[in-house]
């Protein structure tokens, strides 16, 4: 694939991936990066990101393509959130709930021991 196929006018979409894709089949190109692509096809980086977010381009077969993290920017190519943010995002959801825990816990044993009036 040339640099020429994803600047011409009238190359749609589809047929950019159908090149983009049997470029990447051949057993030397499965292991590039997103900058690597690029550099060789002359692919727009969005679109790249757009077909790894979709599922397109699988990470099973290109390991190392991935799109930006929805959180932080970071390249990824684990869903739309990379594992930084999906461990920084479960870690304070389980803090929320074991504070809600400890919430309640101090509210019914206030509630036992107080004393109330007729």
């Amino acid at each position: 694939m040339n640099s020429k196929i994803s600047r011409r006018l009238d190359v749609t979409e589809e047929e950019i991936f159908s090149e983009l894709h049997h470029f990447l089949l051949r057993k030397n190109n499965r292991i590039l990066s997103n900058d690597e692509v690029v550099e060789k096809t002359g692919v727009p980086e969005e679109m790249i990101h757009k077909w790894v977010k979709n599922g397109k381009l699988k990470q099973s077969m290109f390991p190392n393509l991935g799109a930006p993290c929805e959180r932080c920017g970071k390249i990824t190519n684990h869903a739309k959130i990379c594992r930084d943010c999906t461990n920084t995002i479960t870690g304070v959801l389980a803090q929320e709930e074991r504070d809600k825990e400890w919430f309640n816990s101090i509210q019914n044993t206030n509630r036992r021991s107080t004393y109330h009036y007729k």
